[in-house]
């Protein structure tokens, strides 16, 4: 290693944030798990007032750090990209921090100790005047996304659940798993991000070498090395040209390049053939890899038809769709594709968090957090795969009492988390909020840390509190559920009465219940509604006695013709199947027998509640679409983990969407 320019100051460098690095689905997974001594120039000082973002390589000789992990993190990919036998016997392999400096220099290579002990060769470096990479990483920002320097991360195999062992997609294809038409769909993949893989030892393949070793046979290696020219470059009038380049010289045909081009855009990023770089998408524009128009079309599926078919439904859908439902396996650090009757990564109402990494050799199936506080997997594969199954999002807001409180809200499964609340629980200490304000723990671990202390107690006097979207695996509010169509309206009128009358709107979000006035400004119910739900809430707190300042109990307001007796019907039955008749002065429930036991209901009245053939059929089940009672939708419903309160599971008819509003909007002004 060559000493740094007289002049370059190493506290000209730029602070990034922890967070600007951001992992689409499947990057920055993979990680030289060996860590030995590399041979060290002069050490030089780290200026003390430098803010560094680090960013890990593997070297293998000792080139300038950007030139060699270029050429070592995708070299396999490359005609003699990786080192012959007897080159890797004579060549230690350490794990490389990259520094991204401002100012160009020339590198310098400093030993120091990594958080494990052993030791880390720290590199800030560029390459030698005149070297064309350095140009080109330069004019492509490289020093200002950390994502360029991720490895990429291709499915690389099947996880069979019944055995917990590995295998590969051609292997699972023999045993019957899948089509092996599905098989070579993920082969292509692979080779597209130049990621084939021994599942025996984790490494990564060009297309000749996977020849080699049996993992292919000859007659997919020319479909595999035309799918690899979207690393190595398609060769024309002397230059490499990218995907996208080869799609506008009709070197390659639109439908199959823009399907390339999703895989990579998945993967890590898209990939500039003459520098071995990946490029994230949002630069990928400025640099000729893509236009804006592709870009915004990526994920049309008309423009662009989904490309893959999911091994156990046979649907047709994205590669990065079905990256979100793999498993890490840190036995080789691959993804794999899991295949069995569990379902391990699927989420659900009734789990905390989904399986997300398995010890293969081991037979080990844990979350990721789980993963990362047992240290078997660093923090960015913890937030990498936490990203695959949350994405959390955090706002403010004033509560009743004109407090601001601060919310965090997982967008994609419609959980909530209040902060202040997570505080004054001790779900959260002061210190490690503190952490979270000044960037040291992310929104993930926050959430992580809040669930791992909580004890959700299943409320078996709930009613149906929400909705659970099968498909999207999200919570969802009654409301929510009518206006995209998996429920109707009667249904949604019905759910939200025995909410009304039991004691107020569920946010099945955060698990808390309001007024119904209060409901309309959070949303969870309209106008329409509410004018519909004010007298079963009355129901609830009492029904008020003409000229006498009583309160009376549902029977007695029938009994004294101040409830229609309907609703008072609808009413007693909603109490009654979710613990009892509710006392309006204390909210002590009173069971049927005991009901009965003190001549609060006359004896036909009570056969009736008592028959559960004779009730009445007026809902429709938002999974099956049948008619039926109060009381099967209690009984099909789940307890969600989060907040202990029953969901329904639902399921949209397909072609309602484009109903949806209409029928909103029509139900209303009937």
């Amino acid at each position: 290693m060559t000493a740094v320019e007289k002049g370059t100051s190493l506290d000209r460098v730029n602070p990034l944030k922890q967070d600007q690095s951001q992992a689409t689905p499947g990057q920055y997974l993979l990680e030289s798990r060996t860590k030995k001594n590399f041979s060290s120039s002069t050490p030089v000082r780290k200026s003390s007032g430098s803010s560094l973002l680090e960013t890990d390589l593997t070297h293998k000789s000792p080139k300038t750090a950007v030139e060699q992990g270029t050429k070592e993190k995708l070299g396999h990919m490359y005609p003699g990209g990786p080192m012959d036998p007897q080159q890797k016997e004579t060549h230690s392999i350490t794990r490389t921090k990259i520094y991204q400096i401002t100012q160009t220099c020339e590198a310098v290579n400093i030993s120091e100790k990594d958080s494990a002990g052993g030791d880390v060769t720290t590199i800030y470096s560029t390459p030698q005047k005149g070297s064309t990479v350095k140009q080109n990483l330069i004019n492509s920002k490289v020093f200002e996304e950390t994502q360029y320097l991720g490895k990429p991360t291709a499915i690389a195999g099947v996880y069979v659940e019944s055995s917990k062992k590995k295998i590969s997609f051609l292997e699972a294809a023999e045993k019957g798993f899948l089509a092996k038409t599905y098989a070579l769909e993920f082969l292509e993949a692979q080779a597209v991000t130049g990621s084939l893989t021994d599942l025996s030892t984790g490494q990564t393949l060009s297309v000749v070498q996977a020849l080699e070793r049996g993992l292919i046979d000859k007659g997919i290696k020319d479909k595999l090395k035309e799918a690899e020219k979207a690393v190595i470059g398609y060769e024309h009038a002397g230059k490499k040209l990218s995907v996208f380049q080869a799609m506008e010289g009709r070197l390659l045909d639109r439908y199959k390049g823009k399907r390339f081009l999703e895989v990579q855009a998945s993967t890590g990023g898209l990939i500039n053939p003459d520098t071995g770089v990946r490029v994230p998408t949002s630069l990928a524009v400025d640099q000729g890899l893509l236009n804006k128009d592709t870009l915004r079309t990526l994920y049309d599926p008309v423009n662009n038809p989904k490309g893959f078919h999911n091994p156990d439904t046979g649907q047709k859908a994205y590669y990065s769709e079905i990256l979100k439902t793999c498993l890490y396996d840190i036995d080789g650090c691959v993804l794999l594709y899991p295949f069995g009757d569990r379902r391990l990564t699927d989420s659900s109402p009734s789990s905390t968090h989904r399986v997300s990494v398995v010890n293969s050799s081991a037979g080990v199936e844990i979350s990721a957090y789980e993963a990362f506080k047992g240290n078997r997997i660093d923090k960015r594969t913890y937030l990498s795969l936490s990203r695959q199954e949350s994405d959390w999002q955090e706002t403010s807001t004033v509560d009743a009492s004109g407090t601001t409180v601060h919310i965090i809200t997982d967008v994609t499964s419609g959980r909530q988390l209040c902060l202040e609340s997570a505080l004054s629980q001790r779900f959260l200490e002061p210190s490690e909020f503190d952490s979270y304000r000044s960037g040291l723990l992310t929104i993930y671990e926050i959430a992580d840390l809040i669930f791992s202390r909580m004890v959700v107690v299943e409320e078996v006097n709930s009613p149906v509190a929400g909705l659970w979207d099968v498909a999207r695996k999200k919570r969802l509010s009654i409301l929510q559920g009518f206006q995209q169509s998996f429920i109707d309206r009667t249904t949604a009128l019905r759910l939200l009465e025995a909410q009304a009358c039991t004691g107020g709107i569920f946010d099945p979000s955060s698990g808390y219940k309001f007024t119904v006035c209060e409901a309309v400004k959070r949303g969870l119910v309209d106008e329409a509604l509410k004018q519909q739900l004010q007298q079963f809430e009355q129901a609830f707190k009492g029904i008020d006695q003409p000229n006498n300042a009583k309160k009376l109990s549902v029977f007695q307001a029938v009994q004294e013709n101040v409830l229609p007796k309907d609703v008072g019907f609808r009413c007693i039955e909603f109490q009654l199947l979710t613990g009892g008749l509710i006392n309006p002065d204390t909210h002590d429930r009173v069971s049927l027998e005991e009901v009965i036991q003190r001549g609060l209901v006359d004896k036909a009245t009570a056969s009736i509640l008592k028959d559960e053939t004779l009730h009445n059929r007026s809902l429709t089940c938002p999974k099956t679409k049948r008619k039926i009672t109060f009381k099967e939708a209690i009984d099909r419903s789940v307890f969600d983990c989060h907040t202990g309160l029953r969901l329904l599971e639902a399921v949209k008819i397909l072609g309602s969407e484009a109903k949806s509003a209409f029928l909103y909007a029509r139900a209303y002004n009937k």
